[in-house]
């Protein structure tokens, strides 16, 4: 893990896009397309906010989504409203390289197949490896809505997956990324902002198995103001 530390939220953002943006161009001059999954949380904000004002050729950008809560889109727990509030409504990005989840008339099981065929159609039905996918990690360690009480690896033949966060969450019922997804993509960063997170960056960074963030691919760049 490398770990990037400032003091305070804003520094944090600007360091992350700017890691982004190079990121993009970087690969956007060899390939000519950059694949790009992103996550919600409060953490990621202001992060998305500042990336919306980069120079970016976003007509060779897909934008994916890490995990999604079982609500419409419009809805205030949804992960789409926020990223789209954030950070796509500001960009000049072509509607078909944006992939959002189809929650609305559709069970979390039927809804997790079809984005998981969308992600390998995109793919060309090769290997889904991102180019970089933006992590987050909750206080109890839980990473996309990968959660502490569940087996990461239950499901490892699959790369979309519903999933079900504990009682103390507002949504309970989860879209997420696998474990093994997240691992598979060249490059992942964490974007964790505030307090009493200390506790869970260093887990991350001793890779502790006991919670979700801390199994992710150590080849990953954390971008932090909490520790």
């Amino acid at each position: 893990m490398e770990l990037n530390n400032f003091n305070n939220k804003e520094l944090m953002s600007i360091a992350a896009s700017r890691y982004t943006k190079d990121l993009i161009d970087k690969k956007i001059r060899k390939d000519n397309e950059f694949t790009l999954a992103l996550s919600g949380g409060g953490s990621p904000v202001r992060y998305y906010e500042l990336l919306a004002e980069e120079n970016i050729d976003w007509a060779r950008v897909k934008i994916f989504f890490v995990d999604e809560r079982n609500v419409p889109a419009n809805h205030v727990h949804s992960n789409f409203r926020m990223i789209n509030q954030a950070l796509i409504s500001k960009i000049n990005i072509p509607e078909s390289n944006i992939f959002p989840l189809n929650t609305e008339n559709q069970s979390v099981t039927d809804c997790s197949l079809e984005y998981e065929k969308n992600i390998k159609k995109a793919f060309g039905n090769n290997l889904p490896r991102f180019n970089l996918i933006v992590l987050g990690a909750g206080p109890d360690g839980h990473t996309a809505s990968i959660f502490p009480d569940a087996d990461p690896y239950i499901e490892e033949n699959r790369i979309f997956i519903p999933a079900t966060a504990p009682s103390q969450f507002d949504v309970r019922e989860r879209l997420t990324m696998t474990l093994a997804l997240i691992n598979m993509a060249h490059n992942r960063i964490f974007i964790i902002s505030g307090t009493g997170k200390k506790s869970i960056v260093q887990g991350i960074l001793d890779q502790n198995p006991l919670i979700p963030a801390g199994l992710v691919n150590p080849d990953t760049t954390v971008f932090t103001d909490s520790y």
